[in-house]
C-alpha cells in the first residue's frame, strides 16, 4: 500500500535527486577528463579517446541517467543515501524517513 506523499516531500525527494546526479556526474566525469588529458598529450589516438565517450555515455552516463531521471525521485535519493552520495543529516529526517524502507532494502540485498 502506498502513501501518498506531500508536495513538499516529492519536492525535496527531486531536489536532493537531482543533488546526488549532478554529484555522481561530477565524478563518473572526472575519468573521462583524464581521457582528454591523455590525448592532448598525445598519449591516446582520437579515435581511441571516441571510444572511451563512448564507453562512458552507453556506461556510468547512462547508468546514472537511468538512476536519478527514468526512476522515482525516491529510490534516486535512497539509492544515494546507499551509496554515501548524500547523508542523512543533509536530506533531513521527514527525507530520510520517507525513503529508509528502500535503503534497507538496498543494504540488505548488497546493492551497488
Amino acid at each position: 500500500m502506498s502513501r501518498k506523499m506531500s508536495k513538499k516531500l516529492e519536492k525535496a525527494l527531486r531536489q536532493f535527486a537531482g543533488a546526488a546526479y549532478e554529484r555522481e556526474l561530477s565524478i563518473a566525469t572526472r575519468a573521462l577528463q583524464e581521457e582528454f588529458l591523455h590525448w592532448e598529450n598525445k598519449e591516446i589516438d582520437i579515435f581511441e579517446l571516441n571510444e572511451k565517450i563512448h564507453e562512458f555515455h552507453n556506461g556510468i552516463s547512462r547508468k546514472l541517467y537511468s538512476r536519478y531521471v527514468g526512476m522515482d525521485a525516491a529510490f534516486g535519493v535512497a539509492s544515494a543515501l546507499h551509496h554515501g552520495i548524500l547523508s542523512r543529516e543533509e536530506v533531513g529526517e521527514d527525507v530520510f524517513l520517507s525513503v529508509e524502507g528502500i535503503v534497507l532494502s538496498l543494504s540488505s540485498l548488497g546493492a551497488k
